[in-house]
C-alpha cells in the first residue's frame, strides 16, 4: 500500500516564537520581568527569520529589556519587500495605566532609541504591509517610542500601549498611506501631573509626512500627559484626507495640531484636562472639525486664524471655557469660506475677558446657529458671546447680539427684524453708534441732534430707527454723510425714519428712505 505525507498545517503556519531564539537564562529573566538581562539579539533573530520565512512574530507574555528592535526588510530598489507582509504581536499587557511591567508581553529600552523601528530606503513605500499589536512599549529616551518611517499601505498598530519616560515622542510615523492607528493608549512621564503648562514634553501621536501621502486614521486612542497630543503634518509632504476620530487626549497642553493638512477631519474627540494650550489648532485647509468634546482648561477650544484655512467647518462641538481668563471658545481669522455653526459654548459667568467665537476675517463666512450657557448677556468685564474684530469685513450669515438677544445677520444687504433699543447716550458728539440689527427703538431723555450714524462695520444695511412717544425731542440733520430731505424732528407722539446705510472709506453714508411722523 502506498503511504500518503500528511502536513500538519497548525505546525507549519506556526507563528516564529521569540523564545525559540533564546537560552534557557534569557528565557527566565523575561519570564521574571527583571530587566536584567539584554535580550535585544534574540529577539532581533526572531524578527529577522520570521521576516525571511514570511511568517508572523510572537513575543510570549514577559518583560524584554532591548536597546532597540528592528523590523527587518529589504527597502532598497532593485530588491525590496514591498509584496511581504508580516505580523509582530505579544499577548497583551493589561491595565495600561499599571506602569509596574510585571505582566503581559513588555519591550522595554532603557537607551536613546527608538523601542521599535522601521528601515527607510530610498523608496519610503517599498517595506511591505506590517501589523503591531498587543504589546506594551516602554521607553527613555528623547527619541520617539515606537519610530515607523515606511509604514505604508494598509499597515496598522493597534492594542498597543506605549509609554514614554524621557521628553521624546511616543508614536512617530514619517511616511505612510492608508493605514490604520487603534486602540492605542500613549502616555508619557506627566501624565499624571497638572499644571505643567507649556513646560510638558514630546507629542502623543507625530504624523510629520515627509513626502504627499493620505488616508492616515487615528481611532479610539488615547494620549495623556504630552505637550500635543496628536499632530498631524508640519513635514515636508502634504497630508491629505487624514482622520483623527472618537479619540482621548488628558492633561496636555495641546489637543489636536493640524499643520499643513488637505481635508483633514477631527471628529467625535474627548479633550479634558487641556493645559492652557490649544484645544483644536487648525492650521489647514478645507478641514472638518465636527463633534468634538472640549472641556475647560484650555486658553483657545477651536483656533482656525491662517490665511490658508479655506473652506474649513466647524459644527457641533461643545466647548467649555470655565473660569480661564482670557479664553476664546472659537477663534477664526484669516481666510474666507469658513463655516462655524451649531456649536455650544458654555462658561463660568462674571469671568472676564471671555469671547465665545472670535470673528477676524475679510470674505465670505458663515457664523450662526451657535448656542451659548448662560443665554442672556455674559458678564465679567470685556466679555462676549461673539465678538467681530473692527477690520473684519464678513459676508454670509453672521451672528449678531443686543439685549441678551443672539439675532441672525444676512451681512452684505442685512436686514434684521431683532428689537434694539438706544437712548441718547448712544449719541456722541452728534454720532449714534448702531449695534448689529436692523430696528431700533430710541427713547432719548434730553433734547438731542444727530450728524451722522456709525454702523460698524457691516456694509449695504436697511435700518429703521422709532423714536418713542413721550421721548425729548431728537433732530435728525441733514449733513455730509446723513442725507435727508431737509432736517426732521420727532415731536412728542414720536416717529419713525428709515435709511440705507453704505459703508465708504471707514465712514457710514445713511440715505433716508421714509419717515413718519406720529
Amino acid at each position: 500500500m502506498a503511504l500518503t505525507l500528511v502536513t500538519n498545517s497548525m505546525i507549519s503556519g506556526a507563528p516564529v516564537n521569540v523564545f525559540d531564539f533564546m537560552t534557557s537564562a534569557e528565557q527566565t529573566a523575561v519570564l521574571a520581568y527583571s530587566y536584567a538581562t539584554d535580550v535585544t539579539t534574540a529577539c532581533q533573530n526572531a524578527l529577522n527569520s520570521a521576516r525571511a520565512n514570511n511568517k508572523n512574530c510572537y513575543f510570549p507574555a514577559g518583560g524584554y529589556l532591548v536597546t532597540g528592535l528592528i523590523i527587518p526588510g529589504d527597502v532598497n530598489p532593485p530588491v525590496d519587500d514591498r509584496d511581504s507582509g508580516m505580523r509582530i504581536y505579544g499577548q497583551g499587557f493589561g491595565e495600561p495605566f499599571v506602569l509596574a511591567n510585571t505582566g503581559g508581553t513588555v519591550l522595554k529600552s532603557v537607551t536613546n532609541a527608538p523601542v521599535m523601528r522601521d528601515i527607510l530606503g530610498t523608496d519610503p513605500s517599498s517595506n511591505g504591509t506590517i501589523e503591531i499589536d498587543h504589546i506594551r512599549f516602554d521607553g527613555t529616551s528623547t527619541t520617539p517610542v515606537i519610530l515607523l518611517q515606511s509604514f505604508y499601505g494598509l499597515s496598522s498598530l493597534h492594542n498597543c500601549a506605549v509609554y514614554q519616560r524621557g521628553t521624546g515622542d511616543g508614536v512617530k510615523v514619517t511616511y505612510s498611506a492608508a493605514i490604520w492607528i487603534y486602540m492605542v493608549w500613549a502616555l508619557n512621564k506627566d501624565w499624571n501631573s497638572y499644571s505643567l503648562g507649556a513646560a510638558r514634553t514630546g507629542i502623543g501621536f507625530n504624523l510629520p509626512l515627509t513626502y504627499d501621502s493620505g488616508l492616515t486614521t487615528i481611532s479610539k486612542c488615547s494620549s495623556r500627559g504630552w505637550l500635543t497630543a496628536y499632530q498631524i503634518g508640519g513635514g515636508a509632504g502634504t497630508p491629505y484626507s487624514n482622520t483623527v476620530e472618537q479619540s482621548e487626549c488628558s492633561v496636555v497642553y495641546n489637543g489636536v495640531i493640524l499643520s499643513g493638512t488637505n481635508k483633514a477631519v477631527v471628529d467625535s474627540m474627548y479633550m479634558e484636562g487641556i493645559d492652557g494650550g490649544v484645544g483644536i489648532d487648525n492650521s489647514g485647509s478645507y478641514s472638518t472639525i465636527t463633534n468634538n468634546l472640549i472641556f475647560s482648561g484650555a486658553s483657545i477650544g477651536i483656533k482656525s486664524e491662517l490665511i490658508f484655512n479655506r473652506g474649513t467647518v466647524i459644527n457641533g462641538n461643545t466647548i467649555g471655557l470655565g473660569n480661564i481668563v482670557g479664553a476664546y471658545g472659537i477663534k477664526l481669522a484669516g481666510a474666507y469660506g469658513q463655516q462655524v455653526t451649531g456649536n455650544i459654548i458654555s462658561r463660568t459667568d462674571g469671568t472676564a475677558n471671555q469671547i465665545g467665537v472670535y470673528v477676524n476675517v475679510i470674505g465670505k463666512v458663515d457664523v450662526h446657529a451657535n448656542f451659548f450657557d448662560p443665554k442672556e448677556t455674559w458678564t465679567g468685564s470685556g466679555s462676549k458671546k461673539v465678538e467681530y474684530a473692527s477690520t473684519s469685513l464678513v459676508r454670509g450669515i453672521i451672528t449678531g447680539e443686543s439685549d441678551n438677544i443672539d439675532f441672525p445677520i444676512l451681512s452684505q444687504g442685512a436686514v434684521s427684524l431683532a428689537r434694539v433699543s438706544l437712548t441718547d447716550a448712544n449719541v456722541s458728539a452728534g454720532v449714534l453708534t448702531i449695534p448689529d440689527g436692523g430696528y431700533f427703538v430710541l427713547t432719548a431723555a434730553a433734547p438731542v441732534t444727530v450728524n451722522q450714524l456709525n454702523a460698524g462695520i457691516i456694509p449695504n444695511r436697511l435700518i429703521t430707527i422709532r423714536v418713542t412717544a413721550g421721548s425729548s425731542a431728537v433732530t435728525f440733520a441733514d449733513t455730509a454723510t446723513l442725507f435727508l430731505n431737509g432736517a426732521f424732528t420727532t415731536g412728542v407722539n414720536g416717529a419713525t425714519i428709515t435709511f440705507v446705510v453704505e459703508r465708504t472709506g471707514g465712514l457710514s453714508y445713511s440715505y433716508e428712505v421714509a419717515r413718519t411722523p406720529l
